[in-house]
């Protein structure tokens, strides 16, 4: 007896596309939560000690030792911390957070931050080890957040919709970069005594500046749309009569 088998045929494989990455809100609302309790917290200290500390030739890390609310300080960069946290969670759920300099310069600006929340400075001319790790956490923050910027900035490049938003992004980055620089050079004492005594000014417009990106950052995912995922699928063999 001669036993015949029935041919069988494999369908090429076609592509599926599946559903896009969805922004998380948790992440966002986390973001902005930070951003808005740090900013409250510093006006408020900003306001109480109007008459006591000049804002023009004092740094905002004396505020710690503004009686009964000189914790307020502290609690104003933790928020800026828990903002950088939002703005990795965010970024990472949307598949932005690509490429090691990024992840490292918004890990270590949220590490500084709550560096500088935890060792606060000292009142006057001698540092200890605390104030030297506040003073460098907080240098490597104000440096961070706007390289991370940037490079997300970067990764926008060809996104049609997001060409607005991406120049906004790039001129903030430029603008906070200036600032920096006039507040380390006036800090270090590399400038005119004018300029040098307004150092205060420099550093409070630099923490406004850097609240800014953080908020532009820890917000884009709400405007953008990841691209879906394409998949092959191959589709099972079938027999043929």
């Amino acid at each position: 007896m001669t036993t015949y088998l029935e041919p069988t045929q494999e369908r090429a494989p076609h592509r599926v596309r599946t559903a896009a990455p969805r922004p998380s809100v948790f992440a966002v609302r986390l973001g902005l939560a930070g951003i808005v309790l740090s900013a409250l917290f510093m006006t408020q200290l900003t306001v109480a000690a109007w008459d006591r500390m000049s804002v023009l030739d004092t740094t905002m890390s004396d505020y710690v030792f503004v009686p009964g609310i000189g914790w307020m300080f502290g609690a104003a960069v933790l928020c800026m911390s828990v903002a950088g946290i939002g703005v990795i969670l965010g970024l990472a759920r949307i598949r932005l957070l690509d490429g090691t300099v990024l992840r490292l310069a918004l890990g270590l600006a949220a590490l500084g931050s709550l560096l500088a929340a935890i060792f606060p400075t000292d009142l006057g001319e001698s540092l200890s080890t605390s104030a030297q790790i506040h003073r460098y956490a907080a240098g490597v923050v104000f440096f961070c957040v706007p390289i991370a910027t940037f490079l997300v900035a970067r990764q926008l490049t060809g996104v049609g919709y997001l060409a607005g938003y991406r120049k906004w992004l790039y001129t903030n980055v430029i603008v906070t970069s200036v600032v920096l620089t006039l507040f380390m050079t006036s800090h270090f004492g590399a400038m005119p005594e004018l300029l040098r005594e307004l150092n205060g000014l420099f550093q409070r417009v630099l923490f406004v500046l850097e609240l800014t990106l953080l908020a532009q950052v820890v917000l884009l995912p709400l405007r953008f749309r990841a691209p879906a995922a394409v998949a092959a699928v191959t589709v099972p063999a079938q027999r043929v009569r």
